[in-house]
């Protein structure tokens, strides 16, 4: 089994990598953006651990977590930022870790842990290859804002929260550079890979 890191700062385009490696080389994928949305829905391991500590207020009238409110928080105090991941990685790394171990068990051959904050949670230790996506500052900006509907001013603040994507790319095996198509990103994944068995 070869376990690959894929990582990138927000909104680098790294679903269209991990869908290029499931699609054509039969990649099982895990996305921890996806586990942490499940584990913070009502019940999940981190909802009652977010309200005891931020209070009823994140809570919409309908019983769920107010995401955007909650964005607003991290992305603006660094110490909130910072218990934030203190508290919602070591339970993450668990997760990781069951799924890695379903894999080997069910003999998959390329695994891709999608995982944005990959080098700042310093999970390097649990992939065989670290892959960086990266795009340019304002394509960011302008996807962020459209997808998260955010001002510029926001956008720009929760991209400068995380690792720049120049750290980023350096620290990385492999690096692609995502400017929008997806046949240029595909090539790149291609090329990665040439030749490689799984």
């Amino acid at each position: 089994m070869y376990i690959i890191g894929l990582t990138g700062s927000i909104s680098s385009g790294k679903s269209a990598v991990a869908e290029t490696l499931k699609r054509f080389f039969g990649a099982v994928t895990l996305d921890i953006d996806d586990i942490t949305q499940w584990m913070t829905e009502p019940g999940g391991e981190l909802f009652d651990i977010y309200v005891r500590h931020f209070g009823g207020y994140v809570v919409t009238r309908e019983g769920f977590l107010n995401r955007r409110l909650i964005g607003e928080i991290i992305f603006n105090h660094t110490d909130e930022r910072k218990w934030i991941n203190s508290v919602a990685h070591p339970i993450l790394l668990n997760k990781a870790r069951d799924f890695l171990v379903d894999c080997q068990e069910s003999g998959a051959g390329l695994v891709v842990l999608e995982i944005p904050l990959l080098f700042e949670a310093g999970w390097e230790f649990l992939v065989d290859e670290t892959w960086a996506v990266y795009t340019k500052k304002n394509t960011q900006v302008r996807r962020l804002m459209f997808r998260d509907n955010l001002t510029k001013q926001q956008a720009i603040s929760r991209i400068n929260a995380q690792m720049s994507a120049q750290e980023i790319r350096e620290r990385a095996d492999v690096k692609i550079k995502n400017l929008g198509s997806y046949n240029t990103v595909r090539k790149q994944v291609f090329a990665a890979l040439r030749g490689r068995i799984f």
